[in-house]
C-alpha cells in the first residue's frame, strides 16, 4: 500500500469516465481517498466509484484510517490484485 501525493503519470491514453480514472489511479499501485479522488480528479464520490468497481469484479482493499481527528478510508489494490491484471493485459498483447 502507498500513499500518494500526486497523480501517477502513466503513458496511457486518459480515461474518460470517473470509474476509468479511479481505476487507472489504483492500477498504478497508488492509493486513493476521498481527498485524493476530489484533489486530483475532481470526483465527489469515490466511495460509489469503489463500488461499481467491486461490482464490477475488481478486488479492492480498503481501511479506515483516523488523522487529525477525522476519519476516512483509504482504498488500494494489493499485489495479487495488480500481478494478475498485469499478466491478463500481456496475454492480450
Amino acid at each position: 500500500m502507498t500513499n500518494s501525493a500526486t497523480a501517477p503519470v502513466t503513458n496511457d491514453q486518459l480515461p474518460k469516465t470517473q470509474i476509468e480514472t479511479v481505476r487507472a489511479h489504483l492500477m498504478t499501485g497508488s492509493s486513493i481517498t476521498t481527498w485524493d479522488a476530489y484533489r486530483l480528479y475532481r470526483i465527489t464520490s469515490l466511495a460509489q466509484r469503489i463500488f461499481e468497481l467491486r461490482k464490477s469484479g475488481l478486488e479492492i482493499q480498503s481501511e479506515m484510517v483516523i488523522h487529525n481527528d477525522k476519519r476516512f478510508s483509504l482504498y488500494w489494490l494489493d499485489e495479487a490484485t495488480l500481478l494478475e491484471s498485469e499478466l491478463s493485459n500481456s496475454e492480450v498483447s
